[in-house]
């Protein structure tokens, strides 16, 4: 997959357990066996045209969407454009069926 065109597809969940040096993991939101967690987990749910939807945990336990734009930077990197963290660069370290690690810059 060229990352420096275009981002990755489908729907990740982060497995903040496995995040390491201020790379975040994902995982595939519908195949891999999470274990329970109190703090609720972030979705990244990458979409056609250069979209990108972020969940998040609101208030009350149910996931918050929020729609973002995705500006391609080369170099594996993305400028998120609105969203929950608008102007907030996204770089895809390593991109596998099973597993997405995001460095945020």
């Amino acid at each position: 997959m060229n990352q420096d065109s275009a981002a990755p597809s489908g729907s990740w969940t982060h497995s903040f357990e496995e995040d390491e040096g201020g790379v975040h993991l994902y995982r595939p939101t519908r195949s891999f066996p999470f274990p329970p967690s109190r703090r609720g987990r972030e979705t990244l749910e990458f979409g056609a045209a250069g979209r990108m939807l972020t969940g998040v945990p609101g208030p009350d336990d149910r996931r918050v969407l929020t729609d973002a734009g995705l500006t391609p930077l080369g170099m594996n990197r993305f400028r998120l454009e609105g969203g929950i963290m608008p102007g907030k660069v996204i770089e895809i370290v390593e991109a596998q069926p099973d597993r997405l690690k995001v460095r945020y810059l």
